[in-house]
């Protein structure tokens, strides 16, 4: 097999991220200032239409860039300690060879020859928990697990990251049962709760199709050229790029510390679902959860204190570069929210939709929801940001409060798989070794399909009247 030998170049994370700032920075001496009304109902703050009004510009310079920057990774601490954690967490329990390794190792020999199958049942669990909300921040926790189930089937990182990163927003982006970004949206245009499902669950069902499609077709590409893998950089050998090769994972036998280190890990995994199921947990809780894994881990397989900090200090570095990543791209958010240009870029990308009429309409305000996902990254956020606006232009245009609804969580879903300022997105690319640059070339494909039959759906759905009940 020959060697690819063609070296490109495009830049790097953090210099797109710095770019982007740049860029964020400059438009808020372009863009007015501006500011709607809000007012909070049943502990959610939502904007009051009609109330947009312009206000003192607040330009940002070159200092307030790099006080952004602080603020940026101040804002998403609870998420990179999360990030810290669990790559400390992983890398304890590889080291010490534990029974998850050898588990997975075992189900990787158990689905040889089937690999189609076993990325089918991990996809479809991972949408699942997406639909219904159960992992947000949590699957960030599944991919170290992933990438290392997809190496221990011969494969490379960006398998086991496309794995755990699309079978999750394969649901979340649709997600029928999403309290947090789907509920909070119904609730704010005052359609019942949960209402549409059926359509949702078709909706759940297509997407998921094309997700998995999209991973298998990688995965054949990777077989028959490992040199097309995303980890692959020039010079590398296959056995660099792709993970465990025949014969190499053996069985050993499995020790009284590797069973503790195992249970840790499953314990903590365990209640990090319980906790996001049950009882809302964000990433400041599972963060602390996963440093007790870690603690744990170490009192069990580390009999010199010292060498179980050495470990968990060498895990914590192994995702620096991740964790860093997703407070790099607050970073934004925080520049054009200090510069107070937020409301006025959601007031000028909501006002043309009036002028569409109502089928037209509904497609240009899930494209304006996408647009605004790029500087409201948060779901729930966004819906208490857009939907008090959406509603009523949806009202004057004759579009269904379900379809803007729809539109909101297209716009919302789709985007999070590309845009640089998802902390799921960026620190997965992290933990896989893969430039942002990689990923876009190969994902854009899927995700632009995505976005046409979002725009398509939409349309339809507004032709047939479509309210849900």
């Amino acid at each position: 097999m020959k060697e690819r030998n063609k070296k490109s170049w495009f830049p790097n994370v953090y210099t797109i991220l710095f770019l982007l700032a740049i860029v964020s920075a400059i438009l808020t001496w372009i863009v007015p200032a501006g500011n709607y009304e809000r007012v909070t109902e049943d502990n959610v703050t939502k904007v009051v239409a009609g109330t947009y009004h312009e206000i003192s510009q607040n330009p940002q310079g070159p200092w307030e860039i790099f006080q952004a920057l602080v603020t940026g990774f101040k804002n998403q601490s609870s998420l990179i300690y999360m990030i810290l954690f669990v790559g400390a967490a992983v890398y304890m329990n590889y080291r010490n060879k534990s029974q998850l390794t050898q588990f997975l190792m075992k189900l990787a020999k158990a689905v040889k020859g089937r690999e189609e199958i076993a990325i089918f049942c991990v996809m479809f669990f991972m949408s699942l928990g997406g639909a219904t909300g159960v992992f947000g921040n949590a699957t960030l926790v599944l991919i170290p697990i992933g990438i290392f189930l997809s190496q221990a089937m011969g494969f490379d990182k960006t398998l086991g990251f496309f794995m755990i990163f699309f079978g999750q927003f394969a649901g979340f982006n649709v997600g029928w049962a999403n309290a947090g970004v789907l509920g909070v949206a119904q609730s704010i245009a005052e359609v019942p709760l949960f209402s549409g499902f059926s359509a949702r669950v078709i909706f759940h069902i297509v997407n998921f199709t094309l997700s998995y499609a999209f991973v298998i077709f990688y995965l054949h590409q990777i077989k028959k050229d490992p040199f097309r893998s995303l980890n692959y950089e020039q010079g590398l050998k296959v056995n660099d790029i792709m993970g465990y090769q025949d014969g190499e994972l053996g069985d050993s036998p499995v020790t009284k510390v590797q069973v503790l280190s195992m249970l840790c890990m499953a314990t903590g995994l365990a209640a990090v679902v319980i906790g996001a199921l049950k009882f809302k947990w964000g990433a400041d809780k599972i963060s602390a959860t996963f440093l007790v894994v870690c603690l744990l881990i170490g009192c069990v397989s580390c009999k010199d204190i010292n060498v179980g900090f050495d470990r968990f200090i060498k895990g914590c570095a192994s995702t620096v570069s991740a964790a860093f990543i997703v407070g790099f791209a607050n970073c934004l958010t925080v520049l054009m929210s200090n510069g107070m240009i937020l409301d006025t870029i959601v007031y000028w990308l909501a006002k043309p939709i009036s002028h569409m009429g109502a089928v037209l309409g509904a497609g240009f305000m899930f494209l304006a929801n996408a647009l605004i996902n790029f500087f409201i990254s948060s779901g729930s956020g966004q819906a208490a940001a857009v939907m008090p606006i959406m509603v009523p232009i949806a009202d004057l245009t004759g579009i269904t409060r379900q379809v803007a609804v729809q539109a909101f969580q297209f716009g919302d879903g789709f985007t999070n798989c590309v845009i640089p300022t998802i902390g799921t997105l960026m620190g997965g690319l992290g933990f896989a070794g893969i430039s942002y640059g990689k990923y876009l070339k190969k994902a854009m494909p899927l995700i632009l399909v995505q976005i046409i039959l979002a725009f398509f759906t939409l349309m339809f759905l507004q032709s047939i009247g479509w309210t849900g009940l």
